[in-house]
């Protein structure tokens, strides 16, 4: 090979690793701000009592608090997902008994217990949230 068509592929490949790092260096701070933007957020809807999960991308943020209660038994609990990449709340919901947590990659599910369990009764009601599609389906198939 030339030397003029090494020192071309030298400054191209210099050119292409120096794009690579600024965008990585660009990224960062906007994921960084995303995050103290959502921490903000979290802070002003239920101040210091709540917990942030990430799915394992953190392009996505399930941020859950539970209603504190005198009575024993489970807690409330309101929940909010956040879109780190769009930057907004896409799902927000509450539920009186139960559970939330990160069911796959994109999902979400809700475990709603009802007051009263009855004998040959299913214990709780389970939905999956498509945190993508922003649909919420029911275990057993019922679509909302």
């Amino acid at each position: 090979m030339s030397s003029k068509v090494r020192v071309v592929l030298l400054v191209l490949y210099f050119i292409v690793s120096c794009k690579s790092v600024e965008t990585d260096k660009n990224e960062n701070q906007l994921e960084a701000f995303n995050t103290e933007k959502l921490t903000l957020i979290a802070t002003e809807k239920y101040e210091k009592n709540f917990i942030l999960e990430y799915n394992s991308n953190k392009d996505f943020a399930l941020c859950i608090h539970k209603n504190k209660s005198n009575i024993p038994g489970p807690e409330s609990i309101n929940f909010f997902v956040y879109d780190l990449s769009s930057d907004i709340i896409t799902y927000e919901s509450n539920i009186s008994k139960g559970s939330v947590s990160w069911n796959s990659e994109y999902e979400i599910k809700m475990e709603e217990i009802p007051g009263t369990i009855q004998k040959n009764m299913q214990q709780a009601d389970i939905y999956i949230l498509n945190v993508i599609t922003n649909t919420r389906t029911k275990k057993n198939g019922d679509i909302r």
